[in-house]
């Protein structure tokens, strides 16, 4: 069999991709990551079933941005495993939302420069 110079080409291409997927794969999870700042994590629920708890954060700075966090504990589920998730959101001075993740703060900060604060709240369900 003849072996031309295309298919010998198109070979070693098609190996170098095989080898390279995983990594561009990881490379494009941790954009992925690094965009969304946000994150959800298992936790330990035992003693907690039923509870969840969702902690919101702010931070205005002085120019009339924001930042504003919030953390979800939800332990609504049957068994002995949850979920911790979260995420920020950025807001510029222009009220322009930056990022995705978090909640909407504005109104924490409108008038209230160099500011910051906490609500919690929980919720049983059974």
């Amino acid at each position: 069999r003849q072996v031309f110079q295309g298919d010998l080409t198109r070979n070693i291409l098609f190996r170098l991709m095989m080898m390279l997927n995983p990594l561009y794969l990881l490379l494009c999870s941790a954009w992925f990551v690094a965009i969304s700042e946000s994150s959800v994590i298992t936790i330990n629920c035992t003693g907690q079933r039923g509870r969840v708890k969702t902690v919101e954060t702010w931070t205005c700075d002085r120019n009339g941005g924001s930042e504003c966090g919030s953390s979800i504990e939800d332990c609504s589920g049957f068994g002995e495993e949850g979920s911790l998730s979260g995420g920020t959101a950025y807001y510029d001075p222009n009220g322009e939302y930056r990022s995705t993740g978090g909640w909407d703060c504005r109104s924490k900060c409108r008038g209230r420069p160099r500011t910051s604060g906490s609500q919690q709240k929980t919720v049983f369900f059974y």
